[in-house]
């Protein structure tokens, strides 16, 4: 509303300036919409924790566990939806936040030096951390769990505003179901198979 608001008496006032105010209201329509799901809990499973397309697969040294974890990043275009959801069960045990840079989001040198809010979440099977990144537009960053929240598979983390970057690091006993290309939804597509919790001695 605000948008329109503004940009309607400028549209008005130049109209040259119509086609950018039509696609600046569309792109945030787009950005903001946090459309219903019907979440399928799958144990066993870690879903997406956001739309997007996967552009990145590897090790990944997480300097808060001291320990190397399996990583996969999602690039969030303008279209895609900007909510983020949890992939698995688990407790909201650390939030670190790193201020950073505004590169572009489709870039690993977003993923390390960007703005950017990293969740780490305590599960049956081991640390998830979901690390909600800045983009070249996105400039907030919002979190719906603080430390200390306990998440179900699929329920709403937070959200970035506008085009940015999501990476989910698991233990590196997970099977990954991904690769670098793929389209993801999150709280839909299951993205690893985890390893089966340890059983006490």
């Amino acid at each position: 509303m605000a948008l329109i608001a503004v940009g309607l008496p400028v549209a008005l006032a130049i109209p040259p300036a119509i086609p950018l105010v039509l696609f600046a209201a569309v792109a945030t329509a787009l950005t903001f919409r946090d459309p219903e799901r019907s979440i399928v809990v799958q144990p066993g499973m870690a879903l997406s924790p956001a739309d997007g397309r996967v552009i990145h697969v590897g090790p990944a040294w997480d300097a808060h566990c001291q320990a190397e974890l399996t990583e996969v990043v999602i690039f969030l275009a303008l279209w895609d939806v900007h909510i983020q959801r949890s992939p698995v069960d688990g407790e909201v045990v650390a939030q670190r936040q790193r201020a950073g840079g505004y590169r572009n989001a489709m870039t690993r040198a977003a993923t390390h030096g960007n703005n950017q809010l990293a969740s780490y979440l305590m599960t049956a099977h081991g640390p998830c951390v979901v690390t909600q990144i800045s983009g070249l537009i996105a400039r907030r960053i919002v979190t719906w769990a603080p430390e200390g929240t306990t998440l179900v598979q699929g329920e709403r983390l937070g959200m970035i505003k506008f085009g940015s970057q999501v990476t989910l690091r698991l233990p590196t006993t997970a099977t990954l179901l991904v690769e670098v290309g793929d389209k993801v939804c999150g709280g839909l597509t299951p993205v690893a198979r985890l390893a089966e919790p340890a059983t006490p001695a």
